[in-house]
């Protein structure tokens, strides 16, 4: 499986060399910042579980890496972000208007190599995937300096923002494995919930985390006007709630200082270790779905990354 994943990341380079240098420049320098290709491994995973077909595999696990791409450089515009994985965003570098076109450049590939797989379901589950991203980044945009949603919507938020394509991922490598109704449904469930999970962990990470463990400055999503659950768990203990409240209150962009100390407040609360606890449970619920996987060594390689995400780096 490591080999058909560096297979993956070598096609997946050399696609983009062969792209017009405008917009295959800065998208190789994204790709060369690392990455964890959580996503292909998901496609091939899930396909390991029937019929695997490297071949028909391939151009699927490059398209779920494409849309993730994609997505992060149209996020890093909106959210006005300079640093993506330790290196100047494409759109801190180039400007927000090349940034989104190089965004849609790399959709519109991602949809190419979707359809190369011959299954036009396939192509289906992707383009429905994005336009769930695509309004769930709406929606969120709409909350923008709200800092007191409840968890509900911080769920919905989350669900658009990252368990959608995990899902999807899990759906794509099951179709084209030729999985039965029961266990493509229970991969779909696992991809949600770990998609969850991963979301879950990234945020408590923006609070515990440092800027060379997670390649961005830490309190980002604060300083953004983006409320997450370590901000919202904190906010349940009332002594915690008024402190936040006193800087929190206006319904503004936070300064750099406000939002440091925002972030102190919140890793002082013991909420960031709350939240964690529940990335692990989405986790734990994650594996409870493989029980309708055949043993094997994919089952226990999906079962493994449910530690994974909850655990890097905290």
């Amino acid at each position: 499986m490591i080999a058909d994943l560096t297979a993956v990341e070598a096609a997946l380079r050399d696609e983009i060399q062969r792209d017009p240098d405008v917009v295959a420049a800065p998208m190789a320098d994204l790709f060369a910042a690392g990455g964890k290709r959580l996503r292909p491994a998901l496609v091939l995973l899930s396909a390991k579980c029937g019929r695997y077909d490297l071949e028909r595999l391939m151009p699927a696990a490059m398209a779920v890496e494409l849309t993730h791409a994609a997505t992060l450089v149209h996020d890093d515009v909106i959210d006005r972000s300079a640093v993506r994985r330790g290196r100047p965003t494409i759109a801190a570098s180039l400007g927000d208007e090349p940034a989104i076109v190089i965004g849609d450049f790399y959709f519109a590939k991602a949809y190419e190599h979707a359809a190369r797989t011959g299954s036009t379901e396939v192509v289906g589950m992707l383009a429905r995937t994005v336009m769930e991203i695509c309004a769930g980044e709406v929606r969120q945009q709409a909350l923008r300096f709200d800092y007191r949603p409840d968890v509900d919507e911080y769920m919905q938020r989350i669900e658009a923002k990252t368990a959608t394509l995990l899902a999807a991922c899990c759906d794509i490598g099951s179709v084209l494995a030729g999985l039965p109704a029961a266990q493509r449904s229970a991969l779909h469930v696992y991809g949600r919930l770990l998609g969850l999970a991963f979301q879950i962990a990234d945020d408590v990470l923006d609070y515990l985390g440092s800027l060379g463990e997670i390649g961005k400055p830490i309190g980002h999503d604060i300083a953004e006007g983006f409320a997450t659950l370590p901000l919202m768990l904190a906010r349940e203990d009332a002594h915690v709630a008024q402190r936040l409240d006193s800087v929190l209150s206006g319904g503004r962009k936070l300064s750099t200082q406000e939002a440091r100390e925002v972030v102190e407040v919140v890793r002082g609360s013991g909420a960031p270790q709350q939240a964690i606890e529940r990335a692990r449970e989405y986790a734990s619920a994650a594996r409870k779905q493989l029980d309708a996987i055949d043993p094997g060594e994919a089952r226990d390689a999906l079962a493994a990354l449910t530690d994974y995400v909850v655990s890097r780096k905290l």
